[in-house]
């Protein structure tokens, strides 16, 4: 007997599973269709770069106009950073590990605004007691820093090493005191080769000392270095005029440990 089964004729294959075979569609994905790319020559490749390229160098060109518009402003006007030489102000300023400084040494920042006037009006005036940064009247191109004794109006006299004040207030004589002179200076404040000790302030003019007296450079000298002569005449006088003023000497900003405030001396 043969074991092979056949099918019987005119039976189809579907009929044996009992139902029928479906077709089953195919799946299909849509196309996106192509963003339609306009063709560019070199050349026009070429100006966009180039075009681009100036635009970039123009944005910076304006960034740093404006930054370099709003230092010179705040440099010139408000407030400014200058770099102390000498021993003059010691030991209020330049005075970096109990030493007096011959070099360079502290930075400091000027405050610029302060007497600025604007419309005929200013925040303050120079006072008795500020430390001042200003041009010597022989020269724009050097600055001194000191600090302002005599405002107008006054008379300052040098009194067996002393500072007297005399105004209208103080008629008969005012010491003052200056705590801020070290134990070299205190009481040692001399007068200049020129040997004159009554300084008569005219208005809108200063008479100005540094701290470190035998040191320093100032309104008894006529702002000239006593081995070149001090004083040269009525030209060359001993006071500071106004606008030779570039500010008021307001913070210490360098050495980090010697961070501070700079405060005006209290003389009544």
């Amino acid at each position: 007997m043969n074991d092979e089964t056949k099918l019987p004729d005119n039976r189809d294959i579907n009929d044996i599973f009992g139902k029928k075979a479906e077709q089953q569609p195919i799946p299909t994905t849509p196309v996106t269709p192509a963003t339609p790319v306009t063709p560019t020559t070199p050349g026009e490749e070429q100006e966009e770069t180039k075009g681009g390229f100036v635009t970039l160098l123009l944005d910076i060109g304006l960034n740093l106009l404006i930054v370099f518009g709003l230092v010179f402003v705040i440099q010139t006007f408000i407030a400014s950073p200058f770099k102390v030489y000498g021993p003059s102000m010691c030991d209020t300023i330049n005075n970096i590990n109990e030493e007096c400084q011959y070099g360079y040494g502290e930075y400091i920042i000027v405050n610029k605004l302060i007497y600025q006037k604007f419309f005929g009006w200013s925040l303050d005036d120079p006072s008795r007691g500020d430390i001042i940064v200003f041009h010597p009247p022989h020269s724009e191109d050097q600055f001194y820093i000191k600090r302002i004794i005599g405002v107008p109006g006054d008379t300052i006299k040098l009194i067996d090493g002393k500072v007297y004040l005399f105004n209208n207030e103080h008629e008969t004589g005012y010491e003052l005191p200056e705590p801020y002179l070290n134990a070299t200076n205190s009481g040692s404040t001399l007068p200049s080769t020129n040997r004159i000790t009554t300084f008569d302030v005219p208005e809108g003019k200063y008479f100005v000392m540094g701290d470190n007296r035998h040191q320093s450079t100032d309104s008894r000298s006529c702002f000239r270095d006593v081995y070149e002569g001090g004083c040269r005449g009525e030209e060359d006088g001993p006071f500071l005029p106004k606008e030779n003023i570039e500010g008021k000497a307001s913070v210490v900003l360098w050495p980090l440990k010697k961070i501070r405030t700079l405060q005006s001396a209290e003389y009544f």
